[in-house]
């Protein structure tokens, strides 16, 4: 059996072999049930390959269709957060005018309250 040829290396290998290395290769059941079994699990793997082609053809496809409703979502979010930059921008305005519309106003007190008090020193508290 040593002169056989590496099968496996040979694409279609047992065509390669002459007529009395088939039936030498024939009478020999360990290699026949070896080259049954690599044969069954070859074609076990071209099914797993075909159904994994199958399942990322489909995702391929799903995915390119959803690519549309994700760039318009890209769309929308960075529209979003230009509106939001704004708003947070004015707010931001407002705050700062506020404080110092409430500092302004805080300081008017404060010289009202101490005019007041500098008036009834004056005026009430003279002997």
């Amino acid at each position: 059996m040593s002169n056989f040829k590496d099968t496996n290396s040979i694409p279609d290998g047992y065509r390669a072999l002459n007529t009395s290395e088939l039936q030498e290769l024939l009478q020999d059941e360990e290699k026949m049930d070896q080259i049954v079994r690599l044969n069954e699990k070859f074609q076990e793997l071209q099914v797993d390959r075909e159904i994994l082609l199958t399942s990322n053809r489909s995702l391929a496809e799903e995915s390119l269709a959803r690519r549309p409703r994700l760039n318009n979502g890209k769309l929308q979010l960075a529209e979003k957060y230009r509106d939001l930059t704004n708003v947070a921008t004015a707010c931001r305005e407002k705050q700062s005018r506020l404080g110092e519309s409430t500092c302004d106003q805080e300081r008017q007190r404060r010289k009202d309250d101490c005019l007041c008090f500098w008036v009834y020193m004056e005026y009430c508290c003279q002997p």
